[in-house]
């Protein structure tokens, strides 16, 4: 049974009973910051079952893409030790949310095995939580399993829980039995003979704070099987990676390395390299790039333990990114997202790969010298400080340093290694508390809600709630009841206003806070800033100009409309950006980052390599054009998961809630945002792109202006052009041919001047060699010069000091300060020292110099008295020489 048939068998089987089909959320988890990624089916619906959002469904089912490297799911360094651990794998689950309960999850799951899976129900066991005898009951009596194969396990092993508190409940496992031949019946944890197929969790209980369980009024149902285990034992093979889900990439590595797949000493080394190949696929498909910390990480660390299985299997070259091809065409028919990202997820892992490569060849130079260094030692020993240090600062991974210090007979000082680590964290740990304890803290913030009424009007009435003023502690303000003009202090920032309802924007999103004014009979505010808290409330940077305020107070609340209005068509230029970009460049990219003000906007997105002039030109045609054609710009509040699925791009790392906003611009654009944006794309006017950068490994820059902004600009460009044809005395269409003529007759004019100079420079160096004096049979030169640079200065001194086999010291005056060179024939730093002639002879300039033994430098004040300059060094050299 194909992979394909698993699927389709799966879904078919929970449709015909009632179950909504989801698709797999992203490996980012989008409404859950505190997963690093999605390790579950049931992340996405995390909010359902703690009762925060409800969907239009109380059924679902879905094959989900998980990732297990952290926390208490980390698989990491089980891949490749055994025939079922994975970092990236899929998970099949039905969920019921307040619909069924065990009865029927215990039914399906049965059915489904024996009678569409077609699982002889002898070969299979189960295990309760080993109070459930409600569990036991309906696998004995409704679904037939011998009481001697239902196994009652501890809270350890059958007992699951979302965390310390909440949603939690008594779980029921479904396990293969290969056979008498794999072991004794003597438990279900004999990995050799018993095989977990699939976890029932019947969520029925609510854990407080004190441990106490508390019956769930609407008990619940969270199921998962991983694929890559169903799949093995459908097609009777003794592991996944002999399944179709890894073999044909198996058979490719082994076709690029020359090595038969079933070679048992490289078995570890495919199993490690296939695995990870599909993580690093699915990462970067998802939007996750190389980086030092958080996800990107993790995907750094799978991709150079991938890349050192591979020298292992003798790849010297970068090969990852060959093999990202074979993972594509093996799961493209249901993760279509990797053909669309295919050219890009290639780049990402090639560039990675180089980079990991001259890492390597960086750090091993910085090992041999620690493998030298313990090798003179009695010891024989690599310290931790030394492995910390070279993993740390040169990236080089400690298992290359075990492997090769092993080759040596020397000794790695693992524990010292370990405690570098663990001092590491803990300061990692301090400086996130010390963060955490200079953000900004506000009195009872938590007590306050704002109600955003900005989408409708730029003037509403708002009650004022609190104000808030700096306490002794800046970082913590205050409320106070009322506040006057005198005492405004000022800084903008000082105070900050409250109101139940505003028609103000608060910075988000990348859209910058709105300015305005808020007015009544007794005070005049003027409005700096507006930003949101953690929880929502919506702040207001004020300073009052004129009258006093006091909670309680109602005011006219009005936004600066020129304003606004600027940030909003950059604001909508940015979604046609987007879209244009994807258009151009490919699906692979997705925002970054982003700056929308009314001055211009910034658009940060994920792609490899430069964007091209001609790219630029297409993507800047494009978003014109949609200006041109006027298209309705349109906000609607919908389902998170209905946006999604109907094809709204959303920020990955964005927290959104159960409903969202979103933006569709004509068919052309769909993007969940809560920001301003204009009625129609012709109020745009204009766009232009004013540059485009780097600036991260896989993370490109374009900033960009629109509306009246990009009219000025242009005018201005215009006009500069103008002037520049009217300076030449040429025509438009001639202008740049003209300049290139120009350019080449002045740098072939430059060549002869250079040519020129430098015979003069062999004139000049003649006649400084003509003033050689002799100190203590040493032949020296002290002379002043014009006209040179420094590097035609220091170019000249060395050429005296060879000709004279000497010492030559010359000096001038370079842009408004002095210039002073010492060199000295390298068979003479015995006699004399530059570092030394030069400390002295820069004091008589109160200047200040350095260099080397043969050769220093120095400046100073400008040069008056050069005869007496000379003199005076002619006597320095004198005490030095004699």
């Amino acid at each position: 049974m194909r992979n394909s048939e698993i699927r389709e068998i799966f879904f078919s089987f929970f449709n015909q009973k009632k179950h909504y089909r989801v698709f797999s959320s992203p490996l980012i988890p989008a409404k859950d910051p505190t997963l690093l990624f999605t390790n579950a089916g049931m992340n996405q619906f995390k909010d359902v079952f703690l009762g925060l959002e409800t969907r239009d469904y109380k059924r679902a089912v879905s094959i989900q893409k998980c990732m297990r490297v952290s926390g208490k799911h980390n698989d990491f360094d089980e891949v490749g030790k055994t025939e079922y651990h994975h970092t990236f794998f899929e998970m099949l689950g039905n969920f019921s949310f307040g619909n069924y309960f065990k009865e029927k999850a215990i039914e399906y799951a049965w059915k489904l095995l024996t009678q569409h899976y077609h699982f002889n129900p002898d070969d299979l066991w189960v295990s309760i939580f080993k109070q459930d005898d409600e569990a036991f009951k309906i696998w004995e009596q409704q679904i037939g399993v011998p009481p001697r194969k239902i196994v009652r396990l501890d809270e350890k092993d059958n007992f699951w829980q979302m965390g310390e508190t909440g949603p939690c409940g008594p779980c029921s496992e479904i396990h293969f039995d290969k056979g008498e031949q794999h072991g004794p019946v003597n438990s279900l944890e004999n990995e050799n003979r018993f095989v977990e197929i699939w976890n029932l969790v019947f969520m029925q209980y609510n854990r407080n704070k004190d441990g106490k369980l508390n019956p769930l009024s609407t008990p619940s149902i969270d199921t998962g099987m991983g694929m890559e285990r169903l799949t093995s034992l459908l097609q009777n093979v003794d592991s996944n990676y002999q399944t179709d889900l890894f073999k044909p990439i198996i058979d490719f590595i082994a076709e690029m390395c020359g090595i038969h797949p079933d070679d048992k000493t490289s078995q570890v080394d495919f199993k490690v390299i296939a695995d990870h190949i599909r993580a690093l696929s699915f990462l970067i498909s998802d939007g996750v790039l190389p980086a030092n910390d958080g996800r990107g990480y993790v995907l750094r660390r799978l991709l150079r333990r991938a890349s050192k299985h591979g020298k292992s299997l003798g790849f010297s070259k970068p090969f990852l990114y060959k093999i990202s091809l074979s993972v594509i065409e093996t799961m493209k028919a249901f993760y279509p997202e990797l053909e669309y990202n295919r050219d890009f997820i290639s780049e990402v892992i090639l560039a990675e790969e180089e980079r990991f490569n001259q890492t390597l060849l960086n750090g091993l130079k910085k090992f041999e010298e620690c493998l030298e260094k313990a090798l003179a030692s009695k010891q024989k020993t690599i310290s931790g400080t030394e492995l910390f240090k070279l993993s740390d600062t040169y990236g080089f991974p400690l298992d290359f340093a075990i492997d090769l210090a092993t080759e040596r007979d020397v000794l790695i000082d693992f524990p010292g290694f370990q405690q570098e680590l663990e001092n590491q964290r803990k300061k990692s740990r301090l400086d996130l508390d010390q963060k955490k304890k200079s953000g900004k803290t506000f009195e009872n913030a938590e007590k306050y809600k704002s109600i955003f009424t900005g989408y409708s009007g730029l003037i509403d009435q708002g009650t004022l709630l609190a104000i808030y003023t700096a306490s002794e502690n800046p970082n913590h303000y205050q409320i106070i009841p009322h506040i006057e003009k005198s005492e405004t202090h000022s800084d903008p920032g000082d105070i900050l206003l409250v109101f139940d309802r505003t028609p103000f924007y608060p910075e988000s999103g990348g859209q910058v806070g709105d300015t305005g004014n808020g007015k009544n009979e007794n005070v005049y505010i003027e409005i700096n800033d507006t930003q949101k808290l953690d929880r929502g409330t919506i702040v207001h940077f004020a300073r009052i100009k004129k009258g006093k305020i006091k909670s309680g107070d109602r005011l006219m609340l009005s936004v600066h409309p020129g304003k606004r209005k600027r940030t909003a068509i950059h604001h909508s230029a940015t979604h046609l950006l987007h879209y244009s970009l994807r258009e151009v460049l490919g699906l692979h990219v997705k925002q970054a980052g982003s700056y929308v003000g009314p001055d211009k906007l910034r658009f940060d997105f994920t792609h490899f390599k430069p964007v091209s002039q001609a790219e630029l030109k297409k993507v800047e045609v494009i978003v014109n054009q949609k200006i041109r054609e006027n298209l309705p710009l349109e906000a609607e509040d919908m389902k998170y998961e209905m946006a999604i699925e109907k094809g709204a791009i959303a920020l990955f790392e964005e927290k959104y809630s159960d409903s969202v906003r979103v933006i569709s611009i004509g068919d052309t654009s769909m993007e969940l945002c809560g920001g301003t944006h204009i009625q129609d794309t012709g109020e745009i006017g204009l766009f232009k792109i004013i540059s485009e950068s780097s600036i991260s490994s896989g993370i490109r820059r374009i900033e960009a202006i629109g509306g009246e902004t990009a009219f000025l600009f242009i005018q201005e460009s215009l006009e500069t052009l103008n002037q520049i044809q009217h300076h030449f005395n040429q025509r438009q269409e001639n202008l740049m041919d003209f300049l290139i003529q120009l350019d080449k007759t002045l740098k072939e004019k430059d060549k002869q001047l250079q040519k020129m100079d430098k015979v003069d420079r062999e004139k000049e160096s003649g006649k400084i060699i003509g003033q050689v004096q002799s100190i203590n049979n040493i032949k020296t030169v002290v002379e002043y010069v014009e006209d040179l640079d420094h590097q035609q200065l220091r170019s000249l001194a060395d050429k005296v000091k060879i000709k004279n086999r000497g010492i030559s010291i010359l000096l001038s005056n370079i842009n408004g300060k002095s210039a002073i060179i010492v060199s000295i024939f390298e068979n003479l730093t015995r006699k004399a020292d530059a570092r030394i002639l030069i400390k002295e002879i820069a004091s008589l300039v109160d200047g200040d110099g350095g260099g080397r033994a043969d050769f220093a430098q120095a400046g100073g004040k400008p040069i008056e008295n050069i005869p007496k300059l000379k003199k005076n060094i002619s006597d320095i050299l004198r005490k030095h020489l004699t």
